[in-house]
């Protein structure tokens, strides 16, 4: 019973978290809102697409879907590959804000700990 409240808590952060992504990186790219720092469009563009693939991966978990564990695996490595390129760019040409690497380590953690929460909960069920 804990473990399906867990998922749920989960299932919530990543719907709720991809949808202040998907809002506030389209507020950003129509030009609605704006910052005092580089915006670099590759990965505002990154950002919102993929705010949609954890929205769907946040509504799988929710349903208790196997797929899911395997959607927040590949949003963890996706995420981890940019924050690679994105430290790289910082780093080396100061092309992208201290901002987006920070809002990338950010996502890496909120979803490696959605990854670990879809793993113990959704593989522990065929346990019992």
């Amino acid at each position: 019973m804990k473990k399906n409240i867990y998922r749920k808590i989960a299932a919530v952060v990543a719907v709720v978290f991809s949808l202040l992504i998907i809002v506030e990186g389209s507020l950003v790219l129509l030009g609605i809102t704006q910052h005092e720092y580089i915006v670099f469009t590759p990965l505002l563009i990154y950002n919102i697409l993929m705010g949609v693939v954890g929205l769907i991966a946040g509504i799988m978990l929710w349903l208790n879907r196997k797929k899911a564990f395997m959607l927040t695996k590949l949003i963890v490595a996706a995420h981890l590959i940019v924050l690679l390129i994105v430290g790289v760019m910082y780093f080396s040409s100061n092309a992208v804000a201290l901002h987006s690497l920070q809002a990338m380590g950010i996502r890496v953690v909120i979803w490696l700990i959605i990854t670990l929460v879809a793993w113990k909960t959704i593989y522990s069920n065929e346990k019992n």
